[in-house]
């Protein structure tokens, strides 16, 4: 029998509500091998055990809790089901997680794994000279002249603050596979975190020109080095955007049908290049200016900035999302191939957020499976949905 303020707590861990005074409790409590195969019964009907079992670090994922309960004295909860996942992993790694072998939840027809494809970051110097830009591998990129022109640091590729001269604009394209992020600052200092999939033309350093402008294809995020007397411009896909000094998201992928900034900071206004009028629209911080590239129409609306810049830190955020477009955001970001057999599903649409940092692509179709009852396989390391 469980006592009522057990599970009470209980409760309110499985729905992520749990204080971090009452996750010492449980942990406590849980401490007793009666007590472990008394929560072990309770807690077994509930999803997140499934798809925790799919966790490949139990070990790692309680000293982090752990650490944690210990370090933290939290003023707010997670607010992700992700984290109620984590939690449960580490729960029944307490408990002694051998009486729930993976073979009890998962058919053989998707446990195969699934191995993310490698790609390499690379710089396309003026000549069409191709660099690989290594994560972690610090180096000088030299331009064909042999001359320093840009640092490697390891995790961004940083261009010379060169003074500016009146000589032709030299472009530089970076490229950024799928599963794979990084980050670029600019001769004049503007800060650019590129996503996955995505590619940036940029001038190596700007000239006495009267504006800075760049191309982007992809998802980007710009903190640009204010200028006013040389306005910084980003073309993507037919759209221009127009900083006065800012901070905001542009997602403007070639497949997509439409391309949208999102203003976190500054102001920016937007056109679009294909229209005869090209008509300006300005945003305010919190707003989102979405371009329909078919209809050529550009709408703007209020939205919550944290959403579109979550991808930043590591975390996939969804809200009533097309699953059409899910499919595509897991295929750049894992670097997989999912193949979608029910045409019906890519029109509805979901909720979810997914820590990319913790959840393999794998423990994220379990949560699609268990919560929404999506059918899928693994065949010759693609996700195939029935």
């Amino acid at each position: 029998m469980i006592p009522s303020k057990i599970e009470d707590i209980i409760v309110k861990f499985l729905t992520n509500a749990a204080t971090l005074n009452e996750l010492e409790v449980l942990h406590e409590w849980i401490e007793n091998d009666n007590n472990a195969k008394v929560f072990k019964t309770y807690i077994e009907t509930h999803f997140a055990i499934a798809i925790a079992m799919n966790q490949p670090d139990l070990k790692k994922v309680k000293q982090d809790f752990l650490k944690d309960i210990k370090k933290e004295k939290r003023k707010q909860q997670l607010q992700k089901i992700t984290s109620v996942v984590k939690y449960a992993a580490v729960v029944i790694f307490i408990v002694g997680a051998s009486f729930l072998a993976k073979n009890q939840f998962f058919p053989e027809s998707i446990k195969e794994s699934i191995s993310s494809r490698e790609e390499q970051i690379t710089l396309q110097l003026a000549n069409g000279e191709l660099k690989s830009i290594k994560n972690g591998a610090k180096e000088v990129i030299k331009n064909p002249d042999g001359q320093p022109l840009a640092n490697n640091d390891g995790n961004k590729l940083s261009y010379q603050d060169n003074k500016e001269d009146s000589s032709p604009l030299v472009y530089n394209k970076l490229t950024i596979p799928y599963g794979k992020k990084y980050n670029l600052i600019l001769a004049d200092g503007t800060q650019v975190v590129m996503n996955s999939g995505s590619v940036l033309k940029f001038p190596v350093k700007f000239s006495n020109k009267k504006e800075r402008r760049v191309y982007l294809t992809g998802e980007a995020f710009f903190t640009v080095a204010h200028n006013e007397h040389k306005p910084f411009f980003v073309e993507a896909n037919g759209m221009e955007v127009k900083v006065y000094g800012t901070e905001f998201n542009l997602k403007s992928y070639t497949e997509d049908l439409t391309s949208a900034v999102v203003l976190v900071n500054g102001s920016v206004s937007l056109a679009d290049n294909n229209s005869s009028k090209k008509e300006e629209i300005k945003l305010a911080p919190g707003e989102r200016g979405s371009l329909d590239r078919r209809k050529k129409v550009i709408i703007k609306d209020k939205v919550d900035t944290s959403i579109y810049t979550s991808w930043i830190k590591g975390d996939m955020v969804f809200k009533n999302e097309p699953f059409k477009n899910i499919i595509k955001a897991l295929e750049r970001n894992y670097n997989v191939v999912i193949i979608n057999n029910n045409e019906a599903l890519n029109e509805e649409h979901f909720n979810a957020t997914i820590e990319t940092k913790y959840e393999s692509i794998e423990q994220v179709f379990n949560y699609f499976s268990k919560v929404y009852d999506i059918e899928y396989r693994v065949i010759e390391n693609k996700i195939v949905i029935n």
